[in-house]
């Protein structure tokens, strides 16, 4: 168990969130919106695609080389990728769309993780929660850590105690957060979103893309059948993009509270551009 340590850590005077908060949440806010552009960025890539067997073609007969080798083996490569890319736009992206909804739990996961291993560094009353208190650590192992190393170890033994990658949804997060009070309600939809999220993720990574009974007994919403394909749609994508953002910065306004400010209504008169929300609730930097 964890040495019991006096709290030496004080909530600023001034209200004023530390840089290692700050410094969480900007990086974690600048990797969610790095995932979709890519997103984007690839979906118009993709698109291109379908215009190169001209392209080849053409080069082809400019330079005399129609009966190269080498050229017909180009051509036949372009002609095999804008196939795919038009079979891809035609579905609505549903590889890339796939890809990016496993993207986006994984950096859930280490979102929430993260924000809860650098609570425990900074924090030294952290430590003595009773959640934490009760951990069994092996000292041999744990001392050996340099501090931010324990800080993730000990999340990760929080985890196991409490069963947290059991936990469906936002509970997944909001039972590791609980423990450390900042734990609490989410904007309307946005749990619901959370849940579908992960449920059609663990399909993605766990079922080959197929919905199984699970699914269709947890979302009936989606209509899908058994076995049937989960096509991951545009509006999809943007709906859990969305609630990610939505959790984001409802954690951050959580966070505000355990240092005294009120950042629900310093958002209103977005005090700082790099965390400003939008209409849906979703932060994103300012341009």
């Amino acid at each position: 168990m964890p040495t019991k340590r006096k709290s030496t850590t004080k909530v600023p005077a001034s209200g004023k969130l530390p840089d290692w908060i700050t410094n969480h949440f900007e990086d974690s806010l600048n990797s969610h919106e790095t995932l979709m552009q890519i997103v984007h960025i690839s979906e118009r890539g993709i698109g291109v695609l379908r215009g190169i067997p001209k392209a080849v073609k053409v080069l082809a007969e400019v330079k005399g080389e129609n009966d190269d080798p080498s050229s017909a083996k180009r051509l036949e490569q372009a002609e095999k990728e804008a196939a795919l890319a038009v079979a891809e736009i035609e579905k609505g992206f549903p590889v890339l769309h796939g890809l990016a909804v496993v993207a986006l739990w994984s950096w859930l996961e280490h979102f929430v993780k993260g924000l809860i291993a650098l609570w425990l560094l900074h924090r030294r009353e952290a430590i003595n929660v009773a959640a934490v208190q009760k951990l069994r650590v092996k000292l041999g192992d744990y001392l050996q850590l340099q501090k931010a190393e324990q800080a993730h170890f000990l999340v990760e033994l929080l985890e196991q105690e409490l069963a947290s990658p059991l936990k469906r949804g936002a509970n997944r997060f909001e039972s590791l957060l609980e423990p450390f009070g900042l734990s609490g309600a989410l904007p309307d939809g946005c749990a619901q979103k959370l849940f579908e999220l992960q449920q059609v993720r663990n399909v993605l990574a766990h079922r080959n893309g197929r919905a199984d009974r699970r699914l269709r007994a947890e979302c009936p919403w989606l209509k899908l059948k058994l076995n049937q394909p989960v096509h991951v749609t545009r509006e999809m994508l943007h709906a859990y993009s969305s609630a990610t953002g939505e959790f984001l910065l409802t954690l951050l306004y959580r966070v505000g509270d355990a240092y005294g400010t009120n950042l629900r209504v310093k958002s209103e008169k977005a005090p700082n551009p790099s965390l400003k929300p939008t209409a849906t609730g979703k932060p994103v930097a300012a341009a």
